[in-house]
């Protein structure tokens, strides 16, 4: 009995601020004595030199060259993996099934900067070519999934998993992820993504490992996210004895090509 096949539902300013103020007429120094005075000043401040003018240039040319030095990636879907992992909960758990949900399609880029803080990515998966249960994934996740359902089962799962009650295919074609900040060292940072999925957003930061050999870039990253946070409530039957986990683990593995 398969679980959901079975149930219905720096920026950096370099600005300074320099006010000079004179007292008022009455009680203050005479026009003649303020003339001396910025005439004095005047005599004591170093001659104007085209640096000022300059420094834009220059800092355009920097932003210029860091551009041209950012690689962008694109992703290989036919290499990638992006697999979900729903398990079976509830008192009669082990009357259903866990399963491994695999995104068929997978888009997106990578835009890799020197400095890995300035890089970026996005993503994107069309949640129709979503696949059930392929026997080969299953294997791979060991024994909570050793036992492979049938294909009335699997298909099933899929009608319920597209369906309103889930992930609502019809409203909600898609997940993007994207990336808001980097930190860390370039083999192992720590990404900040936001998910958009079931129409909610939600970020969450996810540690990830980059193998880069320069024309190919892979990263992969593990981690969970909980289906009530994007506002989907896990399908249950026979009140809750046999239900879908709430928490989902997120397995990735993105390979990518230097554009």
């Amino acid at each position: 009995m398969s679980v959901l096949g079975e149930a219905d539902g720096m920026k950096e300013s370099d600005t300074f601020h320099f006010l000079l103020s004179w007292p008022a007429a009455r009680g203050g120094p005479s026009f003649l004595a303020v003339g001396l005075s910025l005439l004095l000043l005047r005599s004591c401040q170093t001659p104007p030199s085209n640096d000022g003018a300059a420094l834009p240039v220059t800092r355009v040319r920097s932003a210029e060259k860091f551009a041209a030095q950012t690689v962008r990636y694109v992703i290989r879907s036919e290499q990638s993996d992006v697999r979900f992992l729903v398990y079976r909960a509830g008192a009669l758990a082990r009357l259903g099934h866990s399963h491994v949900v695999q995104a068929g399609t997978i888009k997106g880029e990578i835009h890799l900067a020197p400095d890995i803080r300035q890089s970026s990515f996005s993503l994107v998966l069309p949640i129709a070519d979503f696949k059930v249960d392929a026997a080969e994934s299953r294997a791979e996740e060991g024994e909570e999934f050793s036992v492979l359902p049938d294909d009335e089962a699997i298909a099933g799962t899929t009608k319920n998993m597209l369906g309103e009650k889930v992930l609502d295919a019809v409203s909600f074609p898609q997940i993007e992820i994207g990336s808001l900040a980097l930190s860390g060292p370039a083999w192992g940072p720590d990404i900040t993504v936001r998910i958009k999925l079931h129409g909610v957003e939600r970020e969450i930061t996810v540690p990830t490992a980059i193998d880069n050999s320069g024309e190919q870039l892979v990263a992969t990253a593990f981690f969970s996210v909980y289906q009530s946070d994007f506002g989907i409530t896990p399908l249950s039957v026979l009140g809750g004895a046999i239900q879908v986990a709430n928490t989902v683990r997120v397995r990735m593995r993105l390979v990518a090509k230097r554009a």
